[in-house]
C-alpha cells in the first residue's frame, strides 16, 4: 500500500456511555465496534455469497469460505448476486438493532439498499477500477444527511485483504467537491471521487484489519476510500458489505426505501447516478 494508516480506535467500550460515545463520534466521525455483531449471523451471510458465486459459475461447487478465490470482480452479474445474499436478516435482527439503537441513541431505520462486495486478489496490476476513490457517501446519497455508513467484513480482513480507510474528523468540513475520475469506473460509468486538492495534507486516514462480527459505523461526510486487496501469500478474498442507517423519524429518501439491486437498473434515479454523475432525478 502507498499509503500510511493509522489504526481506527475501538470505540466499543463507550457503547454503554451515550455522552463518550457521542464525544468521540462528533469529534472523529466515526465509530469502529469490534465483535458488536454475532458472528454466526455474518458467517451465514458469507456463506450467502459464496452460494452465489458459486451457483453463477465464479468458483468450483467444493469450495469454502477459507478457498474462495474468483477470476473477476467485473464478470459476476452483480444484480443477480443479491438474489442470494439475504443481507436483512443481519441488519435487522434483533441482537443488531440493539447495537444500532444503542449507536444511535433512538430507533432506527436500516436502508433497503446495501452494497455486496467480493473482490479478488488484484496484486501486481494497476489500482482495480471497480474500487471507490476518496469520496463522500452524503454525496451520493440523500436528501437527509443524517444516516451513518455502517461497513462490516464477511471474511478477516489485513492491509493485505484490503478494506475501507476513513479520514478522522473529515466529516467536520461538510460537503467538498466531487470530480469525475476515469480511472474509477461502474458498470461502464466513470465515477466521481474527491479531487487531491480537496483533500488536506494534515488530513489522516485510519484503517485497521477486522474480524467477521467487527463493524464501522461514519458520518456521511466522512471522507473515505477502498484499500485494494493486493494479496499473494496467501491469496484472499476481500468479502465485505455496507448499508446506511438512520433515525426511524427521519424522512426516507430514494435510497433509503429502493434495494440497491432495483436502484442500479435505473442510471437516472438514486446513487448510481450521483456517482456517475449521470441525469439525477430522485436522491
Amino acid at each position: 500500500m502507498t499509503d500510511t494508516f493509522s489504526d481506527y480506535v475501538d470505540c466499543t467500550p463507550l457503547l454503554d456511555d451515550r455522552e463518550a460515545l457521542d464525544r468521540f463520534y462528533d469529534e472523529h466521525g466515526y465509530l469502529y465496534l469490534r465483535g458488536a455483531l454475532d458472528r454466526e449471523l455474518v458467517r451465514t451471510t458469507a456463506e450467502q455469497m459464496l452460494e452465489g458465486l458459486i451457483a453463477l459459475g465464479h468458483t468450483a461447487p467444493s469450495t469454502t469460505l477459507d478457498t474462495l478465490t474468483i477470476e473477476s470482480f467485473e464478470a459476476v452479474d452483480e444484480v443477480a448476486m443479491h438474489d442470494y445474499v439475504k443481507y436483512d436478516d443481519l441488519w435487522n435482527h434483533p441482537s443488531t438493532l440493539k447495537v444500532w439503537e444503542k449507536v444511535f441513541g433512538e430507533p432506527v431505520f436500516v436502508f433497503k439498499s446495501t452494497t455486496i462486495r467480493y473482490y479478488p486478489s488484484a496484486a501486481g496490476s494497476e489500482e482495480p477500477s471497480f474500487l471507490t476513490p476518496l469520496h463522500q457517501d452524503g454525496f451520493y446519497i440523500g436528501p437527509n444527511k443524517d444516516f451513518r455508513t455502517a461497513w462490516v467484513p464477511l471474511l478477516a480482513t489485513t492491509p493485505d485483504i484490503g478494506g475501507v480507510a476513513v479520514a478522522d474528523g473529515s466529516h467536520k468540513k461538510g460537503p467538498r467537491q466531487h470530480v469525475v475520475t476515469e480511472n474509477f469506473r461502474r458498470f461502464g460509468h466513470a465515477v466521481r471521487g474527491i479531487p487531491a486538492e480537496e483533500f488536506g495534507a494534515d488530513e489522516q486516514l485510519l484503517f485497521s484489519p477486522m474480524e467477521p462480527g467487527d463493524v464501522i459505523l461514519f458520518h456521511a461526510f466522512m471522507c473515505h476510500k477502498s484499500i485494494p486487496n493486493v494479496s499473494v501469500d496467501p491469496v484472499g478474498m476481500r468479502m465485505s458489505m455496507d448499508t446506511r442507517i438512520q433515525p426511524a423519524s427521519s424522512h426516507r429518501g430514494f435510497n433509503a426505501l429502493t434495494p440497491w439491486a432495483d436502484s442500479a437498473k435505473d442510471p437516472s434515479k438514486g446513487v448510481m447516478s450521483k456517482i456517475t454523475g449521470t441525469p439525477a432525478t430522485t436522491e
